[in-house]
């Protein structure tokens, strides 16, 4: 998909636009419009907090709207270490294997982004359209690190302190993950049916384990499920 061309002029004027995902954003909102640049469709704070290098993977400081949206995105990571691709499990398109996840923003029709995108959108901050690219090569990674936004530029304050910061969300998100799973399938069955069909095998791993998944694991699980004894085949 082409990215949107950036026009020489960016972010030279700001209008009213939709709440932000991250709820502090919105705060002193009496009419439900905050401040937004009227090309790019960015949230105006969201865009002055990746200046200056603050990414946050904490679910308590997105808007309650987008709540649920964010722990079912993150339940089809696979999130790691801070310097490791965290590639995508959820839905591909079948003729471009490239990533997808059901979003819908207020500039478009589309319904669907990719998923670096939405993970860029979830940690650095709305960046609305605004082109993104990786520095690690990899476009199924949603590690927020290995990803970078034009237009804009980037400051890694104590890029160090940064690192441990992730290293402790990344496990506090997992745990989150699991609980949404899990009250998912117990109170809203439908729709866990739902977020199963784009990775079933993922998503029962998921629930099932207590530590990171590794790749092994997953073929391991797959080739249970194929054997007609239901075991692990030699």
């Amino acid at each position: 998909m082409a990215q949107w061309p950036i026009p020489p002029d960016l972010h030279s004027r700001i209008e009213g636009g939709p709440l932000c995902p991250f709820h502090d954003h919105s705060l002193g909102s009496r009419d439900g419009r905050i401040p937004r640049y009227d090309d790019s469709h960015a949230c105006v704070r969201c865009v002055s907090a990746l200046t200056e290098g603050r990414l946050t993977l904490d679910v308590h400081k997105i808007h309650r709207k987008y709540r649920r949206r964010f722990l079912e995105f993150w339940s089809f990571v696979d999130i790691g270490e801070p310097d490791e691709c965290w590639n995508w499990q959820g839905n591909k398109h079948s003729k471009s294997n490239s990533t997808y996840f059901a979003i819908p923003r207020h500039w478009g029709a589309a319904r669907q982004y990719s998923a670096p995108r939405v993970a860029f959108w979830f940690t650095w901050g709305d960046i609305g359209r605004l082109p993104i690219k990786p520095i690690c090569g990899n476009n199924h990674c949603c590690n927020p690190l290995h990803w970078r936004a034009r237009g804009v530029p980037h400051y890694h304050l104590n890029r160090h302190m940064g690192k441990i910061d992730l290293e402790f969300s990344t496990t506090k998100l997992q745990h989150e993950t699991q609980l949404f799973l899990e009250a998912t399938k117990e109170k809203d069955f439908k729709r866990f049916e739902k977020i199963q069909k784009a990775n079933k095998l993922w998503i029962d791993f998921r629930m099932s384990s207590d530590k990171p998944v590794m790749l092994d694991d997953l073929i391991r699980s797959a080739l249970m499920e194929e054997s007609p004894f239901g075991r692990e085949l030699d």
